[in-house]
């Protein structure tokens, strides 16, 4: 390969003094002496035959040809800099994306994620939320959680805890603080969540307990969980959540379970490995630990 003319050396030196446009400046940011600097800038227009730079105060002056060199200049620093960037890149592992509903997200997988990382440091994840399950996109995730039945259909997938749906209110509606029989509950205003499958969720709940509840009014139905969430817990009526995603509520005294009833169902939160994640460890890892976090802790 025919040597380059000028020494990559000179060229850094000349590109900082443009930058700062001042010799000792431009020494400090290459953590070398103010001198070095000179002798570089010396060399460079000896070997052109040119001065590049005015020596005036308080700052220096680029000549023509000092201007001209310095575009050459900053358009190949900029070039080899992108390069870089995209080698480095490329060698960089992406990030796990995981597909999730806000609620799950918020309540359960963000007060969890701290003891993924630390038993795999290294595995770095991005959490894309939703409101609504049919939202979720297969094509720009590793994993997506759903609640439903099953995960995603011709999708290797698991369930992530079993559902248990417990009637919820904020404290003050229940009188001198006792639990309200299932009679008694269906005389109340119920709040309703429709949409991703919940629609039926109190009929679902009262189904073995022989009690008819009326026809949803508009007021009382929201579409986002985490508005029907705060709906409930500012007192405006009674809800359904699923266990274990409200107990830090329950634990905190936001929410009360408003009737000893646990009703347990097939619907749940399901794991499922897209295609994309199959091809990777780092997804398969998060999912055992999702589905099993106590026996990754154990094994470790």
């Amino acid at each position: 390969m025919t040597d380059f003319p000028i020494p990559l050396t000179q060229l850094v030196a000349f590109e900082a003094a443009v930058r700062h446009l001042n010799f000792s400046a431009a020494a400090s940011d290459l953590n070398v002496q103010q001198p070095a600097v000179s002798r570089h800038i010396k060399a460079l227009e000896d070997s052109l035959g040119t001065k590049l730079f005015l020596r005036t105060r308080p700052l220096l002056t680029l000549t023509d040809d000092g201007n001209s060199l310095a575009k050459c200049v900053d358009k190949g620093f900029h070039e080899l800099r992108v390069g870089i960037d995209q080698i480095s890149n490329r060698q960089r592992p992406s990030p796990l994306i995981i597909d999730a509903g806000i609620g799950f997200t918020s309540f359960y997988l963000l007060p969890r994620m701290a003891d993924f990382q630390g038993h795999y440091p290294d595995i770095s994840v991005q959490i894309s939320t939703r409101d609504q399950n049919p939202d979720f996109n297969t094509q720009r995730s590793d994993l997506v959680v759903v609640f439903d039945q099953a995960g995603i259909s011709g999708l290797p997938s698991q369930q992530v805890f079993a559902g248990q749906m417990v009637a919820i209110c904020h404290p003050d509606l229940l009188p001198q603080g006792r639990m309200l029989s299932p009679v008694e509950l269906a005389t109340k205003d119920l709040l309703h969540l429709t949409g991703s499958g919940h629609e039926d969720d109190w009929n679902i709940f009262f189904r073995e307990t022989g009690v008819t509840i009326p026809e949803p009014i508009i007021s009382n139905s929201y579409i986002s969980f985490m508005v029907y969430l705060k709906a409930i817990q500012n007192g405006m009526g009674f809800g359904i959540g699923w266990q274990p995603l409200i107990d830090e509520f329950l634990v905190n005294g936001s929410l009360a379970v408003a009737t000893p009833m646990v009703v347990e169902t097939q619907r749940s939160y399901f794991c499922s490995l897209t295609a994309r994640g199959q091809t990777k460890t780092e997804a398969q890892h998060f999912m055992d630990w999702l589905i099993n976090p106590d026996r990754l802790n154990f094994d470790h």
